[in-house]
């Protein structure tokens, strides 16, 4: 069965061909900067997806499904990507409608994180757990949840919606508005230039390790309050974690005791993701496959 996935990120749109177990047959990117407005984005994510097609001497009637990971906020509801920061001129806009017909084929939309979380639990080292969260951990902090396996939307969408929970009020300003929230202190935004940071505290620099001591408390800090609100099997850690295994995952687990009763912490594995620099391909493949388990 063959899929069509569609991530559009703040940099890149990626597209792919791939199938029900992971496997990415043939895949193009261009930038999203070259999209502009939706007016002329949208035909183009058309014009890219038949170019990718063509160059395989495939044909959309092959295609069985459309995923497409967007940035949030969306209304899953209303299939339209609401107003994403990242993409300032696509402000409500109907865009699952506009693919579903130039494309002809189903089309499954959801934001990124989400994505993230449905592609863990198809792909991932966590597949099919009951329960199961993702945290993106990269310019953001998004995550996705899967409760009893399957993806916990919300009335709102605005399920797992985990950075914007204020770990303290008195804290610095978040670009949703208020303050303290988890992505203030642990968004790559906040961390600066984040990879020369990591650099300085390898060196031991004292600016540096300060800084990455509240990083990671603040980290734990926010990982404690899922661990005891959702009770997860799993917590599978995106970017920042990915790259920066040792100097993440050392400190965070001994941070974690001051957050987290026992129980819930040592049932649940917390583990950076394994599926790397793919997750984002992997998880529009993830929602094609989770819509037509809906059809």
């Amino acid at each position: 069965m063959d899929l069509l996935g569609i991530d559009i990120g703040g940099t890149k749109v990626a597209i792919c061909i791939g199938d029900a177990e992971g496997n990415i047959l043939a895949e193009k990117r261009v930038a999203t900067s070259s999209l502009g407005g939706p007016d002329q984005g949208l035909p183009r994510i058309v014009e890219e997806v038949g170019h990718l097609l063509r160059d395989q001497n495939r044909e959309l009637e092959e295609i069985r499904a459309v995923g497409l990971a967007v940035p949030g906020p969306v209304s899953t509801k209303t299939e339209r990507i609401c107003a994403p920061p990242n993409l300032p001129d696509w402000v409500d806009v109907p865009i699952v409608h506009y693919l579903r017909e130039k494309l002809g084929r189903p089309v499954f939309m959801d934001n990124d994180a989400n994505a993230g979380a449905l592609a863990e639990w198809e792909f991932g080292a966590a597949k099919h757990l009951n329960n199961l969260i993702y945290l993106t951990m990269s310019t953001g902090m998004g995550g996705g949840i899967i409760i009893d396996g399957k993806l916990h939307q919300g009335a709102t969408d605005t399920a797992g919606e985990v950075g914007h929970f204020v770990l303290d009020p008195r804290g610095p300003k978040c670009g949703c508005g208020q303050n303290g929230c988890f992505e203030a202190y642990c968004g790559g935004i906040h961390a600066g230039d984040l990879k020369a940071t990591l650099e300085k505290v390898k060196k031991s620099d004292p600016v540096a390790l300060e800084f990455w001591e509240e990083y990671t408390e603040r980290l734990a800090q926010g990982i404690g309050i899922l661990l005891q609100t959702l009770n997860p099997d799993a917590i599978i850690l995106g970017t920042i974690a990915i790259h920066n295994k040792e100097l993440v995952m050392g400190p965070l687990e001994a941070a974690l005791p001051r957050y987290a009763w026992k129980a819930p912490l040592e049932h649940c594995r917390i583990e950076p993701s394994q599926l790397g620099n793919k997750i984002g391909k992997l998880g529009a493949l993830a929602l094609a496959i989770n819509g037509l388990r809906t059809l």
